[in-house]
């Protein structure tokens, strides 16, 4: 027996004891350091093991890129809008810095007058450039090589999506073999694989969304809510368009989170939880608010957000009948990709899914989220509610392909632990889709035979891996068949020998040739007239729109995805034939238009002088492709008007006669101006129309049985004039969700591109004047033709004439009195005018609300005036003029934005204070 010795009233045993306890604390400390360790190393070797798989995957991409000696800027959209705004940027924050270093002052220009007709800067590029973390390393590659930067941080967008996602396993404790798989699957999906070149900023979700998803848990978890709160931020201020869909995506991935871990909904709950997430929301909102808040409400203002697209309850048959195969199947000229429904993934993750369905009682959480976003690619409607309820598109589909890889993470472990009726369904499940795959018709390719291959071998291992004892030769199989599917997506992607891709990405070194030597602005700037304001104008080229933006000078192009709704609004008015509202390469060769645009320049290829407008008879220079001639009669920036034409006059007026009111008189909502004695000069001859084969007229209605049929019009016109084709209301009834009128006289020929409500860039436009050319003698005929088949209808079909004989009357006028000494710089215009009596002051740059005024030192009111200038009514004397811009609602971004990082710092003292206390 022990005895007891009084020792504090602890016993000799206990003494004894205490040592042994203290060893085990200290062994239990060891070992969960030992663990910690142990989790940090396999961590390490998971991003390290996903890294060098990601540049073995990536190889099988770019190799395409390097062998046929291509840039990564994609044919259109890539060079005239991602790689020109990269570029842009570049040059912006050089500027910038460079201001901050010489002359210690902070200047940050709002508003660019070479962007379209002029434009805001932030609200335009957000889209593209300004507020994406990544493009800030545009500001250390010179013009000349920053398609080398370009390309540097494409691929370093596709690596951080599959990194993110793998941040997203480890949080939740996955494996690193599956987590490794299925960052490899979501990074080199097929929408990725698509996109992550063509349209760069499209890849930035993906990086995104699993790092809110991370912060939406650790709030569930009760941890802090700071990567919530900053991710938010950093998506809305990146790219408002996609941070929408992250928002639909992330509040269906808490509603499914909060059902899986409290396993149901409690009301009272419930409200708690929203508030908190409300909350945490509104703060990173917040935060985002210096470039969410002007963007949002400048793109809210924009015509393509109003088009009234149609929604068709089902997709057309096609679309369904290649979804199946498309599942593993890259085929940028599909149905599915016309509505960006783009999937192409490795058949390793159909198998995933097909384990997935085989358990029944696991996983209820993916499979309700399998089920539900499926469900959404069926039906146009979700398109268009995650398109920001405009036209149909599966952008979002980036959302699914990171369910799909992350259900193979969490499956991955069952593969081993499937029973013998489980192996067999999911090998029956295999057989069964590839045998629908490829006895669907038009589905028997060899892409798609190699995919079901792929997909049977895979579905028959893990039918046998059971009986496999070590699984590291399957984990380099299972990596060999996600590395060898993306290659095969890669082969029939941009193969020149398959769909070849590749060859709509331009050839390397020449993307910033096109933006500047190579464009048809570079004969102009070669000019080197550095005098007064202008612009120039061009037809009958390929046009390079944005240009401007590098030449630094002012054309009338633009082509970017959000527009100033009053340029479109002009081009309305007066049946401008534009293919869309976010894309105009000129003013059709009005001379009116030309006019009050300051155009100085008008610009054709060598050979095509038939589309000069009128006046513009001197050649002042070219470079054998393209001819530039100089008008010697235009307006400058800054001319006036005597009288004024009232909204609802003009409103009156057919298209002809509204824009030779813009040469008599100001159309503005307010004036003091005694009002216009307008005068007409246009005629409207006579038309015979004879019909062409395969062409039934019946009044304005045209019955077309074969694409590219044509009418013909016989008309006795007017000399020394500009001669129109005024269409109506065009509506058209066929298979076609877009087509175009080929129009032609004499040497003369346009096209006037038209969407229907069925197309995704449909616009609401459907009233077109064209203009076929200034002409001395008088032109008899006019050829229409149509390019589909079908029936079209028009409330009206005439031939406008319209002499130019007051023309360059009616410009002196507008020129009587001028702004004078007129300077620009950074957010500032000034000038100084002198006036015997009232007179609008127009400058002929797109209105914008950020304008303030001030005419000698006092603030005076600006408004839009003639639909899409600017204008400034001056009483008579001697006048300075100033104007200031301001980015709309930056101010009040910034305010929003400062007040919610304090609000952000509180509440990190405030949670530091309770654990204190």
């Amino acid at each position: 027996m022990q005895s007891k010795i009084a020792t504090g009233g602890v016993t000799t045993a206990q003494k004894q004891d205490a040592p042994r306890e203290e060893d085990n604390a200290v062994k239990q400390e060891s070992s969960q350091e030992e663990a910690s360790v142990r989790r940090g190393k396999t961590a390490l070797s998971g991003y390290a093991m996903y890294t060098v798989l990601f540049f073995v995957t990536v190889s099988t991409i770019l190799i395409y890129f390097w062998k046929y000696h291509k840039s990564m800027v994609w044919d259109c959209d890539g060079v005239y809008q991602h790689f020109n705004s990269f570029v842009y940027y570049g040059k912006y924050l050089r500027e910038i810095l460079k201001n901050l270093w010489e002359n210690h002052t902070l200047s940050v220009p709002m508003w660019d007058m070479s962007i379209g007709y002029g434009a805001d800067i932030l609200t335009t590029l957000n889209y593209y450039a300004i507020g994406d973390p990544l493009a800030l390393l545009s500001v250390f590659a010179s013009p000349e090589k920053a398609e080398y930067m370009y390309a540097f941080v494409v691929v370093l967008r596709l690596y951080l999506a599959g990194f993110s996602f793998l941040l997203y396993c480890r949080y939740h404790k996955n494996e690193n073999v599956p987590s490794v798989l299925g960052a490899l699957t979501y990074c080199f999906s097929g929408f990725a694989l698509f996109v992550f070149s063509r349209h760069p900023a499209f890849v930035n979700p993906m990086v995104y969304f699993p790092l809110i998803l991370i912060g939406i848990d650790k709030i569930f978890s009760g941890e802090k809510p700071w990567l919530f709160i900053w991710m938010t931020a950093v998506s809305a201020i990146s790219n408002f368009y996609f941070f929408y869909m992250i928002c639909v995506l992330m509040f269906l991935y808490a509603v499914v989170r909060y059902i899986k871990l409290f396993g149901g909904i409690r009301l009272k709950e419930l409200l708690g939880w929203l508030l908190k997430f409300i909350g945490y929301f509104a703060v990173g909102i917040g935060i985002a608010a210096v470039t969410f808040l002007p963007s949002a409400m400048y793109v809210l203002n924009t015509g393509r957000m109003e088009a009234g697209n149609s929604v068709p309850a089902l997709y057309p048959l096609s679309y369904y009948g290649r979804l199946a195969g498309d599942f593993f199947c890259v085929d940028y000229t599909s149905p599915g990709s016309r509505y960006y429904t783009v999937l192409g993934l490795v058949p390793l993750l159909l198998a995933a899914v097909f384990v997935l369905l085989v358990k029944r009682k696991k996983n209820t959480d993916l499979k309700a989220g399998f089920f539900l976003l499926t469900v959404f690619l069926l039906f146009p409607f979700f398109g268009h509610v995650l398109n920001g309820f405009s036209y149909v598109s599966n952008r979002w589909i980036w959302g699914y392909d990171m369910l799909l890889s992350y259900i193979l993470v969490r499956v991955y472990p069952q593969l081993f632990r499937l029973d013998k009726t489980e192996k067999r369904v999911v090998l029956l499940l295999a057989v069964l889709y590839g045998a629908v795959v490829l006895l669907i018709p038009g589905h028997g390719t060899a892409h798609s035979r190699i995919a079901v291959a792929m997909l049977v071998i895979l579905c028959a291992v893990i039918a046998l891996c059971g009986s496999l004892k070590n699984r590291r030769w399957m984990t380099v199989f299972f990596y060999a068949m996600t590395i060898g599917g993306v290659g095969l997506n890669a082969w029939f992607l941009y193969s020149p020998q398959q769909t070849d891709y590749i060859g709509t990405f331009r050839t390397a070194g020449r993307p910033y040739k096109m933006l500047t030597t190579a464009s048809e602005c570079y004969p102009v700037k070669e000019l080197g007239d550095t005098g007064d304001f202008y612009r120039y104008d061009s037809y009958g080229i390929v046009a390079h729109e944005n240009t401007a933006m590098q030449t630094r000078m002012y054309g009338t192009d633009f082509y970017f995805s959000v527009s100033n709704g009053n340029v479109n609004r002009f081009f309305d008015e007066l049946g401008v034939c534009i293919r869309v509202e976010q894309m105009y390469d000129n003013l059709d060769g009005r001379t009116i238009l030309d006019r009050l645009a300051a155009v100085k320049y008008f610009v054709v290829k060598e050979g095509k002088e038939a589309f000069l407008p009128y006046s513009y008879d001197t050649k002042a220079g070219g470079n054998g492709k393209y001819a530039v001639y100089e008008s010697g009669d235009i307006l400058p920036f800054g001319y006036t008007y005597a009288f004024a034409v009232s909204p609802e006059q003009f409103a009156a007026l057919t298209p002809a006669q509204k824009q030779q009111a813009l040469l008599q008189g100001a159309v503005a909502e307010e004036s003091s101006l005694p009002e216009a004695k307008l005068v007409f000069n246009d005629q409207e001859p006579q038309i015979t129309v004879t019909a062409g084969e395969g062409v039934q007229v019946n009044g304005n209605t045209f019955t077309v049985s074969h694409d590219g049929a044509a009418v013909t019009l016989d008309f006795t016109g007017v000399g020394d004039s500009e001669t129109y084709l005024m269409l109506e209301h065009v509506v058209y009834e066929g298979s076609a969700d877009n087509f175009s009128l080929l129009v032609t006289m004499g040497s003369t020929e346009k096209k006037i591109p038209v969407y229907t409500p069925r197309h995704s860039f449909y616009s609401g436009k459907d009233d077109f004047m064209c203009n076929l050319g200034y002409n001395i003698e008088p032109q008899t005929q006019i050829t229409l033709k149509f390019s589909k088949a079908g029936t079209y209808t028009l409330d009206d079909l005439y031939v406008v004439c319209q002499p130019v004989e007051n023309i360059d009357g009616q410009t002196e006028k507008l020129r009587a009195d001028v702004l004078q000494e007129t300077e620009f710089s950074d957010n500032r215009i000034t000038g100084s005018i002198s006036l015997d009596s009232p007179k609008m002051l127009v400058l002929p740059m797109a209105y914008s609300d950020g304008w303030s005024a001030y005419v000698d030192g006092a603030p005076q009111k600006l408004q839009g005036v003639n639909l899409m200038y600017t204008g400034l009514e001056l009483e008579p004397g001697e006048h300075s003029v100033e104007l200031v811009y301001q980015t709309p609602y930056l101010k009040t971004g910034i305010l929003i934005s400062l007040f919610s990082i304090c609000v952000f710092f509180s509440l990190q003292l405030l949670d530091r204070r309770i654990k204190t206390v």
